[in-house]
């Protein structure tokens, strides 16, 4: 039940007009007309009206004693987020020692005349090294054992004549794989693969779209990653060239007795495809493989270093401002206050959230992200008359700097993909940068009128997960994730597959640049990088015994097959463009970021009925009627979807439904 709402003052129009009537015989008893059509009536439902207008407001609770409340429980608004992105350092040839991209180096978009450059700065060391083969195998999926695997010698190839194969010799089958092992670690390098090929090596694939893919191993239960093709120069191993590679993270292993780094060409299953698949396997003539450049993570931030902030008077609860505003996240490691003390040495000042634990000699402050108020530990008379510091004082005279923290944030950083191709210091050996995604995460400052929504939500959770509410606000505080939904288990289970009491799931959405439209099954893939960070997140607020899962959500793939009726006398050019408004209205609707009823993303678990698309297609008004709709499911990559004629399409809980290939058909 609600807490009652008090009145200050209950009384209403009627009332005050009532009022005012009862009093005129004591106060003007000459006055004996008290009908609507006197004009001293009507003065007095004016002044009536306008007290109630005040009464109004009075029972109000003002947005300023809000906002004191808010305070006063520590809820401020959260500071911008930067967005973040991979950035790709170009080598302007092959090196034959490794290359040091220091952190902080700064790249950024083209200035022009309406807008400043953007500026990102990368959050680590990239160090490209130089790769050295150390092996290479061919594993056949139609058999088990040591007898799968073919050992390749690679110095046979510098002989005239020699050649291997990639494949099994006879007919190649999904699944077979030619491996490389790398001696050292090449996670997030980009590697060019130089192939000498035989002229008939790929017959029978389309060379613009051979059934292969390339793969690294991140360890686990057999978990090979995808790797970006960038350019293919052999057609599918048609012809000499070389094949361009961005790599994943890698982890070193062993294989076959040989412990490497794994990298492999896998045989998809579209190799069962007769008119797209190899008739026998390609031979290799020749095999380097050469580091053309890495893939750094980077951040929309500018970097400040041993700023001068100014001198201390020796007073308790000095404040200071910092120049550039907001102020992203800090490392305490390296972002702190530095206190200069003639005749003494320098002293390392690190921030808190609040002074309620700091001693007299704890060298603390407090730094707020929006405006840049950096403050020092107040004094405060106790009820004994003494005077309680919380908090250490700087000398007086003491020159106080900040030793470096960084500026910016906000939705201007999601810029699109390629347009990082500026960098601001020349770096040696690099010829170019670009970022092959778009920068996603940025986020502005928070709004009042959110944190007013969220207030309720932060008291309940603080730093706490106990409910499935909790675990949920609190995985939406981790960058880069869009939705989170956490199963929790039920009083009784049912059955095996059911979750246990004490386990936790914890499904996350990753951001998208761009929701709308079609998305792609790798656009909703939870990187371990995303995993990682949720799982610490949440793992420091758990409550002890809990066993955290956090994944991703099943997809089902939803394809329309849509028959729609023009208005007559419609044009007929107007066909395909009337296809598209309607294969856009099934994008948006059928979409985890847009979709479901509210357009807030399509609700976990719940089920579809063909009865909404009916509705969602009656409503675009270039169709006149809908004749018929049927639904087939499926993965995009898996082949032909599966029929579903029900009228309703049933969800598992923990399952979200996304758009696959429509058909429309119009009549």
């Amino acid at each position: 039940m609600p807490l009652p709402t008090p009145q200050l003052d209950d009384r209403r129009f009627q009332d005050l007009v009532d009022q005012a009537k009862r009093m005129i015989p004591h106060y003007c008893p000459e006055w004996t007309d008290h009908n609507v059509s006197d004009p001293g009536v009507t003065l007095i439902e004016l002044f009536a009206w306008m007290t109630d207008l005040l009464l109004f407001r009075v029972n109000q609770v003002p947005d300023k004693v809000y906002i004191t409340f808010l305070e006063m429980i520590g809820v401020q608004l959260e500071s911008p987020r930067a967005a973040r992105v991979p950035v790709t350092f170009y080598l302007s040839a092959p090196q034959p020692a490794a290359v040091t991209i220091p952190a902080e180096t700064e790249v950024a978009t083209v200035r022009t005349e309406t807008s400043p450059a953007i500026i990102f700065t990368t959050e680590t060391d990239l160090v490209i090294r130089p790769p050295v083969v150390t092996g290479a195998f061919t594993r056949s999926a139609g058999q088990s054992g040591a007898g799968a695997w073919t050992v390749h010698d690679l110095r046979q190839l510098e002989l005239p004549g020699r050649h291997i194969p990639l494949f099994p010799p006879a007919q190649p089958v999904p699944g077979d794989a030619f491996y490389l092992a790398l001696e050292q670690d090449h996670s997030r390098h980009v590697l060019a693969l130089l192939l000498e090929c035989e002229t008939a090596g790929g017959a029978g694939v389309d060379p613009t779209n051979p059934p292969v893919v390339w793969e690294a191993w991140q360890g686990g239960l057999a978990r090979w990653v995808q790797c970006e093709v960038e350019y293919d120069g052999t057609g599918g191993f048609n012809q000499s060239g070389e094949i361009i590679l961005h790599l994943p993270d890698m982890v070193e292993d062993e294989l076959q007795g040989t412990r490497a780094y794994w990298l492999r060409c896998r045989l998809t299953d579209e190799q069962g495809n007769p008119a797209n698949a190899y008739r026998v396997s390609p031979d290799l003539e020749r095999l380097e493989v050469e580091a053309r450049g890495g893939i750094a993570g980077a951040r929309h931030a500018v970097t400040v270093t041993h700023e001068l902030l100014g001198r201390s008077d020796g007073t308790p609860g000095q404040t200071f401002k910092l120049l550039y505003t907001p102020i992203l996240a800090r490392d305490p490691a390296r972002d702190y206050l530095i206190v200069e003390t003639p005749g003494a040495a320098e002293q390392q000042w690190h921030e808190v959230s609040d002074f309620a634990e700091s001693g007299p000699e704890d060298y603390h402050f407090t730094l707020d992200s929006l405006d840049g108020t950096l403050k020092l530990g107040p004094a405060l008379i106790q009820p004994d008359g003494t005077m309680y510091r919380f908090g250490a004082v700087p000398p007086h005279g003491a020159t106080l700097r900040f030793s470096r923290y960084q500026y910016g944030g906000g939705i201007i950083g999601n810029v699109p993909r390629g347009t990082l191709a500026v960098m601001k210091t020349a770096i040696p050996y690099v010829a170019r940068v670009s970022n092959r995604a778009a920068a996603v995460g940025g986020r502005n400052e928070q709004s009042l009128e959110d944190a007013k929504l969220r207030a309720a939500q932060v008291l309940r959770s603080q730093t706490r997960a106990v409910t499935a509410d909790d675990y949920e606000h609190l995985a939406g505080q981790v960058s880069h994730v869009a939705r989170a939904y956490c199963l929790a288990p039920g009083v009784q289970p049912s059955g095996p597959s059911d979750l246990q009491p004490g386990q936790v799931v914890v499904l996350v959405l990753p951001e998208l640049h761009t929701p709308n439209g079609r998305i792609v099954p790798e656009q909703l893939a939870l990187s371990a990088e995303l995993r990682t960070a949720v799982m610490a997140h949440l793992a420091e607020r758990s409550v002890i015994g809990t066993r955290l899962e956090v994944r991703e959500p099943r997809f089902i793939w939803v394809s329309v097959f849509a028959r729609l009726r023009r208005p007559e006398g419609s044009d007929p050019q107007q066909t395909e463009a009337i296809q598209h408004q309607v294969e856009a209205a099934l994008y948006r609707y059928l979409n985890p970021y847009t979709g479901g009823p509210d357009g807030t993303g399509w609700p976990l678990g719940r089920d579809l009925h063909v009865s909404e698309l009916y509705g969602l297609l009656q409503q675009i008004p270039a169709i006149d009627f809908v004749e018929e709709v049927r639904l087939s499911i499926g993965d995009p990559g898996s082949g032909v979807p599966a029929a579903h004629s029900a009228p309703r399409l049933t969800v598992p809980r923990d399952t979200i439904i996304c758009s696959g290939q429509h058909q429309i058909q119009l009549g």
